[in-house]
């Protein structure tokens, strides 16, 4: 047999099995539970510094000008990224608001880029298990902390996330065709399925380049390795695949060749790409293993299961899919520890692999292994998620005030929810191998707690949202006189979110050209100087009186630095 079938030792309730071999009842299910989680941020967090904000405002300026090849950033031009994702969010905000400012627009293709990666991970669960591992394993990587962060972000990462699983289920299918199970044939791996995998393939590289080449291709030829087999690839007809994925890359590419001269290749790949594996990138550099400590928060809640993954992979080693989930994992985390740039999300496309490993072990159910120690390190995860469970319950409470915002209602929720799934995980840990997992207990109180901490809590840390205080008082104290918006100059504070805020002409500068700034309109320019640079702004003010028109205090938390700005008019 090559996929569990749920037995009498499932480590599962009923009710979880039942709905999650429905597939006309689960893929709606999944759906509606992943938009309960994700939901809540999409319009209240705000633009978070600084990948985010380069992103929105570069599409922004694509609704603005018209133009859809190059990307920039006010007027430099952003070439580390291809177009895919520009596209998506330029065409949602175009779309949706008359005026190109609501970043939830923006943030929406990264939304149902997680929702269709959720139900794309239980799709490929689908093909390789059958019966109730593909539901369940969606149902885990749906709250998963990363998942529910990048959902809420207008990044590239969640509809990356998307194409790499809408090729890795394709890639199932083929890796599984023909296989039988109790007289059955699994799946079948037809043209659709081919067409399928390359279009993804296409588009993965439009969103973020070569990315989604290495998770698929290190996938498919660890696969290779280990069957000593390849003409089941075959099945996806790479003859006439690749030039269909070239049609999809090929014209943008082109044309972003011309539009730059060039340019874009040597940024892309020589000074990003290449530069972020041999050394770390703008300070995000860490030592292999990286990923293997942060794993436990970044895939919490169902980082609990790690040791079961672990154990599912180790007892199902002879399932090719087992086989596929661990061809997809082991290899590219070993590129990713090794590479010399390290983020948190650079890992999310392992993460589906991990939570269909889980889930097979979960259904599979059985006795706990022979030797204790094998067996306390499967739980040992468990515990470390109820730590962390209970810190984050301790957190909404507590850290609020010490950021602008208060011990409130929406914290406090937030809290006993969070307080309630570390329970929970606690439980679970004192007879992991006795009782059925509480994985309803936990997806609601994941849902009761990531409703209010994304919708209330974290917008309401005042402190860390200088941008947004700073932006809301440039219109505030617009001087009367002004006719139209206020053009802001900011000296010293220069994050991405503050130029998304405040509007595309915002400038940043020196004293000098501050004051030149000033002068050319006193009716309705304004600057935003920091303090640490407001003797050098005095100095080239040569005598000339401003008005205060407000004071903008808090933490840049992108340099982890306080900061105090003076938002200032030239007086008469």
């Amino acid at each position: 047999m090559h996929g569990p079938a749920p037995s009498n030792k499932s480590w599962l309730p009923e009710w979880v099995l039942w709905l999650a071999e429905r597939k006309y009842w689960i893929y709606p299910a999944l759906a509606f539970f992943a938009l309960m989680l994700y939901l809540p941020g999409l319009a209240e967090l705000p633009p978070m510094d600084r990948d985010e904000p380069r992103f929105a405002q570069a599409s922004k300026q694509m609704v603005e000008t018209g133009d859809y090849v190059r990307i920039m950033f006010q007027d430099e031009p952003r070439l580390k990224k291809p177009i895919g994702i520009y596209w998506l969010q330029s065409a949602s905000a175009g779309l949706l608001a008359e005026e190109p400012d609501a970043l939830w627009t923006y943030r929406l293709p990264s939304l149902i880029g997680a929702v269709a990666a959720v139900l794309l991970c239980a799709a490929i669960g689908g093909a390789l298990f059958k019966g109730p591992v593909g539901g369940v394993g969606g149902m885990l990587l749906a709250p998963v902390l990363l998942m529910t962060v990048e959902a809420n972000l207008a990044k590239t990462d969640a509809v990356l996330l998307a194409t790499i699983l809408a090729a890795q289920w394709a890639l199932a299918r083929a890796w599984m065709a023909g296989r039988t199970e109790t007289g059955q044939e699994l799946t079948r791996a037809g043209s659709w399925t081919a067409l399928a995998f390359w279009l993804a393939i296409g588009c993965g590289v439009l969103v973020k380049g070569p990315v989604i080449l290495m998770i698929v291709g290190l996938t498919a030829l660890g696969l290779i390795l280990w069957q000593r087999r390849a003409r089941w690839f075959l099945a996806l007809r790479p003859l006439w695949g690749v030039p269909v994925a070239l049609l999809v890359i090929a014209p943008w590419f082109v044309a972003i060749h011309f539009a730059t001269d060039g340019a874009f290749w040597e940024e892309a790949l020589g000074r990003d790409f290449l530069a972020k594996i041999g050394q770390g990138q703008e300070a995000h550099g860490a030592p292999p293993g990286f990923y293997l400590l942060l794993v436990f928060v970044t895939f919490w809640p169902a980082a609990a299961l790690l040791g079961m993954a672990v154990l599912g992979a180790w007892r199902g080693r002879g399932s090719p899919a087992v086989q596929f989930c661990t061809a997809w994992i082991v290899p590219n985390w070993i590129v990713f520890e090794l590479v010399a740039t390290k983020l948190p999300h650079y890992v999310l496309p392992l993460y589906p692999a991990l939570a269909l490993l889980a889930a097979y072990m979960l259904v599979r159910g059985g006795e706990a292994p022979a030797k204790k120690w094998a067996a306390r390190l499967a739980v040992a995860p468990v515990w470390i998620a109820a730590i962390i469970a209970l810190g984050l319950a301790v957190a909404m409470v507590f850290v609020p005030p010490f950021f602008g915002g208060a011990v409130d209602g929406p914290g406090i929720a937030a809290g006993a929810a969070f307080a309630a799934l570390a329970y929970t995980l606690y439980r679970y840990a004192r007879g992991a191998f006795e009782n059925a997992f509480p994985l309803g207990v936990v997806m609601l109180a994941a849902v009761l707690a990531y409703w209010p901490a994304y919708r209330n809590v974290v917008p309401s840390l005042s402190e860390l949202w200088v941008s947004n205080r700073l932006a809301t008082a440039v219109v505030r104290h617009a001087p009367p006189e002004c006719v139209g918006e206020p053009e802001l100059f900011t000296i010293g504070y220069n994050e991405p979110s503050l130029i998304f805020l405040a509007g595309t002409e915002t400038s940043r500068g020196r004293g000098p050209a501050a004051v030149e700034h000033l002068v050319a309109d006193p009716a309705c320019h304004v600057a935003a100087i920091e303090s640490r640079e407001w003797p050098r702004f005095e100095e080239a003010l040569g005598g000339r009186e401003v008005r205060e028109l407000a004071r903008v205090t808090g933490l840049n938390y992108s340099k982890g630095k306080k900061v105090s700005l003076r938002l200032v008019q030239l007086g008469d």
